[in-house]
């Protein structure tokens, strides 16, 4: 389903990479209209890992701020998510984000649970062993947000996961690490052996 403020990158991978707060977005919150900052490099974290992996990738793309978030586009950025996995094999979201340089952490990770599966293991232990990797001196966090945020029914991961009925997992960078080039080399680097790593697995269970 295309749309203007939607870009779908094409892969062969089965790993999903998604940014869908990579622009500026008006919101109404109970009557509370604000602009959302654009969520800076996260789409140049999906163009730069389907690149050099070959996975599939989805981000917001806007000249200005985006209008009509919540009741139109949110909704279709979640059918194409829904499309892709359901025709190209896809059986991993992994959904970007960045947090604030004042968070206590570098990266968090979140599964967003309603529903755990049989892969959740296996990619954790993946994701962390990566990260340790090349943050060994930075503690990594786990869900963060869920004591401030709640259930995140709202988010693509829960989506993915109650409904597309497969491993999703959120990730949080650091606004600070994405500042220095050298931490933002080393935050792609990771990402990168943790997808190539998690596809080389999958392909023998």
């Amino acid at each position: 389903m295309n749309h203007e403020n939607i870009n779908i990158i094409e892969g062969k991978s089965p790993i999903l990479i998604s940014a869908p707060h990579a622009v500026p977005i008006r919101k109404n919150v109970e009557g509370r209209i604000y602009t959302r900052k654009a969520e800076k490099r996260v789409s140049e974290i999906v163009d730069v890992l389907t690149r050099n992996t070959g996975a599939w990738g989805i981000h917001t793309v806007s000249r200005g701020t985006l209008e009509g978030w919540r009741q139109e586009i949110y909704g279709i950025y979640k059918k194409n998510v829904k499309n892709i996995v359901k025709l190209s094999g896809v059986n991993l979201v992994i959904d970007i984000h960045a947090a604030k340089s004042g968070r206590p952490f570098y990266v968090d990770y979140d599964f967003v649970l309603p529903n755990k599966h049989p892969h959740d293991s296996m990619v954790e232990e993946i994701f962390c062993h990566h990260y340790l990797q090349y943050f060994p001196s930075h503690k990594l966090s786990r869900g963060y947000f869920r004591e401030e945020k709640g259930s995140g029914k709202n988010t693509l991961t829960f989506y993915v996961r109650n409904y597309l009925k497969i491993p999703a997992l959120q990730i949080e960078i650091n606004k600070a690490l994405k500042q220095d080039e050298a931490g933002f080399r080393d935050i792609l680097k990771m990402l990168y052996s943790f997808m190539k790593d998690y596809e080389n697995t999958i392909t023998r269970v």
